[in-house]
Parts: structure tokens; C-alpha cells; sequence
């Protein structure tokens, strides 16, 4: 009996897991031959509380690849000083950082994407921004080789940081052009990541 010529065509799909908040359960899962995509969104989580139960949702998935989308709902509430903007950011890194490491912990590879920034609008607020933009810098320490970085701002911004009209839904969540954006930068880091599960 004679092999197959192609093993891509024995394999079975890499099982790829979106998790985060809103951001996430908003995705429009991409159709990637090779792939099924599930999503595990969760529309208005804390990073913290996605942290805690990161394990017990999606342990049961069994994913391959985890894509991670956290923490804005954290950053929209930025009204104190600096102690308390501190605090925040924080509490944020940390919720990111123990996810990359409990996906790595069920054997998944991680693509960690970075907090989208706001599209503009009457709340959009310089200190959100900054925030965003200050966490977002410090998600390539995380990078490993098997966790890889989507860095979403060169994909969704203008030359102002905020994210462009045509992919803005509201001030902070994408529009389907904006996650179809998004899709075309994420199709070659789960190609790679496929690879090394």
C-alpha cells in the first residue's frame, strides 16, 4: 500500500483556541485548511479573572494553539494617579504573563496578541492609550520560542495609534474588516506554530 505523498493530509487539524474578553468572543474565527477554531471569549472580563479560570475553560478544549487577547476592560477604568495606574498595569502584565504559562503548562503554543488600542470616540482617552501602548511594549519579554507575538497596532492603527475608522466597530472593539485584518497577519504565525506542535 502506498504512503501518502502529503502528510498535511493525514494529520488532523491543529485546534486553535481564542481567549480573552470581548476582544476575543468577537473574533471572526478564521476557515485556514488545517485548522478548526474554537472560541472562548468571555465579554467584559478583568485580565485577573481570565487568569483564574484560563485552566478550567480551556483545559477541556485540548488546544494546540492558544491566541490570547486580554486586558482592556482593566485599562477603560484608568481614572486615579499613578499609584493606582500602576496597580493596574500591574495586575494586567501578570494576568498575561500566568496565561502564556498555563497554555505552555497543557502543551499549547501561544500566540499572544497585543492589546488592541482604541479607536477614537468621546471616550477615548490619552491615558487609556498610553497605558495600552506601555503594557503592549513589555509583551515581547514573554516571546519564547514557542510563543510568538501579533503585534496588533501595526495591523489595526493609523499613523495617530488609534485604530483606523474602517476597522472600528466602536472605540474598542474591531469591526469584521478589522478581525479579517487581523486574520491575514495571524495566518502565518499558526502556520508556524503548527509546526512545532
Amino acid at each position: 500500500m502506498e504512503a501518502s505523498a502529503n502528510p498535511e493530509e493525514t494529520r488532523p487539524p491543529r485546534r486553535v483556541v481564542f481567549f480573552g474578553d470581548s476582544r476575543a468572543d468577537w473574533w471572526r474565527l478564521p476557515a485556514l485548511p488545517g485548522f478548526q477554531c474554537l472560541n472562548a471569549g468571555v465579554p467584559g472580563a478583568t485580565a485577573p479573572y481570565l487568569a483564574r479560570r484560563f485552566t478550567a475553560m480551556v483545559a477541556p478544549l485540548r488546544p494546540d494553539i492558544v491566541v490570547v487577547q486580554m486586558g482592556v476592560n482593566d485599562l477603560v477604568e484608568l481614572t486615579g494617579g499613578a499609584p493606582e495606574r500602576e496597580r493596574l498595569m500591574m495586575g494586567v502584565r501578570a494576568a498575561i504573563a500566568s496565561v502564556v504559562a498555563d497554555a505552555r503548562a497543557l502543551g499549547a503554543r501561544v500566540i499572544l496578541t497585543t492589546i488592541f488600542p482604541l479607536a477614537r470616540g468621546p471616550y477615548a482617552g490619552r491615558a487609556v492609550q498610553e497605558a495600552i501602548a506601555a503594557i503592549n511594549q513589555g509583551l515581547a519579554s514573554l516571546v519564547a520560542p514557542q510563543v510568538q507575538l501579533l503585534d496588533s497596532a501595526a495591523v489595526l492603527c493609523g499613523p495617530d495609534g488609534y485604530v483606523r475608522d474602517a476597522y472600528a466597530d466602536d472605540e474598542a472593539h474591531l469591526s469584521a474588516a478589522g478581525y479579517q485584518a487581523l486574520n491575514a497577519a495571524l495566518a502565518p504565525l499558526l502556520r508556524v506554530a503548527a509546526e512545532q506542535a
